[in-house]
């Protein structure tokens, strides 16, 4: 039986901090899946135009996984801050460094003004962004759950989830609008309009998480004068069985997904023929239809268990992995864009709902924005990162074979599955004497 709360938050309290969570952090990964898109699409020929477009592609999908690289050190920075000082305080701050780092992408000069420069100064600013969203996520993430009722830990964890669909949505319906420009236009100024956004997204996102309280259960540690001095530490020391699982159970879900939003619009353009914006509108509405599953498996989460729901969603990617792609290379819009749609929703959706939660009931209160937070970070840098890179690597600037891309999903896959039993089934199980209950640990064990 899971145990309760040892404190009682308001339903208004909770809903309001899920409203939070899933504003900011929609606002992050805009910030964040506006550049993913912008490297797919334009940063090779304004930030490396001294090399073919395959190459060319290939280093703007390199400056991507720079982000990565920051990620975790972000996740130890901000961890330590949010286990320390608090979760609210720690994603204002998170929040503020990805908006003015989106926005100043949108001033930077390109190679023909300024030469190397250029691009420097590009891997730069997307380190600032790395560094903001790997504190972001793990923060967002307890908000949510730390304020949910017992009762409902998985949906109110898949709030701030249902932020990167969202996000990709907005950035996506974006990159599409001006993508319609024409190409002296859209090269000149127009990808510009995104970054520039960040400067006014982030200022709402601000006034948003500022009316939010404390989490009832920091607010307990810190009461109680349990909270580590070296969080990080702390979950190497205790909690590395569950830190390694947490990076595992996101190796499907990251994959998968990074195939799709990230590398399809590459491969859609210069493996399938497809025109810029018909995979951009295809890649919207599969990430609006992702976006609206995500809570129906979090409550199938709350109600039958998470694990099964994980599972599910991961024996449904192994098995789809190969006719995806097959799918895919028929060229057909509309195969396209029903392929792309199912597989968001029954390889993503249904992962990504409930490994939010999941994660963070790896971990005991006094350290659980660190290691939750490192857990995405790393499973970030590890899975995430490398996949648009490999992909265009793999398949080739001609339109190579596809077949690696199908076997990359399912190790994948596999690999989750792996974490999913290795997972450490109770929180409580941590030397953690002193740390107060918490409503996220064991919340399988009911079921």
């Amino acid at each position: 039986m899971a145990t309760q709360n040892t404190t009682t938050t308001p339903q208004r309290t909770a809903r309001r901090a899920a409203v939070a969570s899933l504003v900011g952090t929609t606002i992050e990964w805009f910030d964040f899946f506006i550049y993913g898109l912008a490297a797919a699409l334009v940063f090779g020929d304004l930030f490396f135009p001294a090399y073919d477009e395959h190459t060319g592609r290939l280093a703007s999908f390199a400056t991507l996984a720079v982000a990565f690289l920051a990620r975790p050190v972000g996740a130890a920075i901000f961890g330590h801050l949010g286990d320390r000082l608090g979760r609210k305080s720690t994603l204002i701050a998170t929040l503020g460094i990805m908006g003015a780092a989106t926005g100043l992408i949108g001033c930077l000069p390109t190679y023909s003004s300024i030469g190397l420069w250029a691009p420097v100064l590009l891997i730069v600013l997307r380190l600032f962004q790395g560094l903001a969203v790997g504190g972001e996520w793990g923060g967002a993430v307890l908000m949510s759950v730390e304020h949910a009722p017992a009762s409902k830990v998985r949906l109110y964890g898949a709030a701030p989830q249902m932020g990167s669909p969202l996000g990709l949505v907005l950035a996506t319906l974006v990159m599409a609008a001006i993508g319609g420009l024409p190409d002296d236009q859209l090269l000149s100024w127009g990808w510009r309009i995104p970054f520039l956004a960040g400067f006014v997204l982030v200022a709402v996102g601000l006034v948003i998480r500022l009316g939010v309280a404390e989490s009832a259960e920091f607010a307990e540690v810190k009461e109680t004068g349990t909270r580590s001095r070296i969080p990080l530490r702390d979950v190497v020391a205790h909690s590395g069985r569950g830190l390694l699982s947490g990076i595992g159970l996101q190796a499907g879900v990251n994959v998968v997904f990074y195939v799709i939003s990230v590398y399809f619009l590459s491969y859609a353009v210069n493996s399938l023929g497809l025109a810029r914006s018909t995979a951009l509108v295809i890649v919207t509405v599969a990430a609006a239809v992702d976006m609206l599953c995500i809570p129906l498996f979090a409550h199938l989460g709350d109600r039958f268990g998470a694990r099964r729901v994980f599972v599910g969603g991961t024996v449904f990617t192994v098995v789809a992995a190969f006719p995806f792609f097959l799918l895919l290379n028929t060229g057909n819009v509309a195969a396209v864009a029903v392929t792309i749609t199912v597989m968001l929703v029954f390889a993503h959706a249904t992962t990504y709902a409930v490994v939010s939660s999941m994660i963070a009931e790896l971990f005991p209160t006094r350290v659980r924005y660190s290691g939750t937070a490192l857990s995405n970070a790393l499973g970030g840098l590890v899975f995430s990162a490398p996949t648009p890179f490999l992909a265009e690597a793999l398949v080739g600037g001609s339109g190579g074979t596809w077949w690696p891309l199908s076997v990359m999903v399912v190790v994948a896959a596999l690999i989750s599955v792996a974490a999913v039993a290795a997972r450490p089934r109770r929180t409580g199980d941590t030397p953690e004497p002193t740390a107060p209950a918490s409503h996220l640990h064991d919340a399988d064990a009911v079921h």
